[in-house]
């Protein structure tokens, strides 16, 4: 993957993974998760997570489509970026979940212009997952199924929030996987001119080393 770097301290990983062809059977699949929750306020649809309680589990899941072979590649990928560090783990968490930003009537608060006033574009997934009582996540990754067809300006990029409190931004592709820290400060940018809307799949993935007791048997 290439490590891109807004400065010293802000940086993301961002790779292609080479499934432009899977992209109707993806989009098709995506559109059923998001079906599955018809009554979903938000712009997030929840698909799969795996938390400490399940001991056993370090990193492979049960693919059974084409959206399960994505997540293996965002866990994959970010295991690798994990090690890297020479960090000891024996067990991985992870979420993952689709995200719709609509180009019409969009639902995140930011892009309602009439009441944005004090309103932060900006999340991270740490903040988030510690609001639910989550497992804590070390790890983003945000793959681009679909990107909006009309893009003026800065529409439809990815900002980010660095250390320094500068904002960058990046412009995905459809085929795109982006990795980035999971407290690093980001938020997507909408296309109101598009009839089209931006379509992902992303998730979190956390490490953790949980000491085994030993049996006095």
């Amino acid at each position: 993957m290439e490590k891109i770097y807004f400065d010293e301290t802000t940086y993301i990983w961002k790779t292609k993974l080479g499934r432009v062809s899977d992209r109707a059977i993806l989009l098709e699949e995506a559109e059923k998760v998001i079906k599955s929750v018809p009554k979903n306020t938000t712009d997030g649809f929840g698909y799969i997570k795996i938390r400490n309680h399940d001991l056993n589990f370090t990193g492979s899941i049960n693919i059974q489509n084409y959206l399960d072979s994505i997540i293996q590649k965002g866990i994959d990928e970010c295991k690798k970026l994990w090690e890297e560090t020479n960090t000891k783990y024996n067990k991985v968490n992870t979420d993952a979940w689709v995200n719709v930003v609509r180009s019409v009537d969009p639902i995140q608060l930011q892009f309602k212009h009439d009441v944005i006033t004090g309103v932060d574009k900006f999340h991270t997934h740490t903040d988030i997952n510690r609001n639910h009582d989550d497992f804590y996540p070390h790890y983003t990754y945000v793959y681009y199924i679909q990107m909006p067809d009309v893009m003026n300006g800065e529409d439809g990029v990815l900002y980010f929030r660095g250390k320094n409190k500068k904002e960058y931004w990046v412009k995905p592709e459809e085929d795109d996987l982006i990795i980035m820290e999971a407290d690093m400060p980001h938020a997507p940018n909408n296309a109101p001119n598009s009839t089209i809307d931006r379509i992902v799949i992303a998730g979190n993935v956390g490490f953790d080393y949980i000491k085994k007791e030993k049996s006095l048997l």
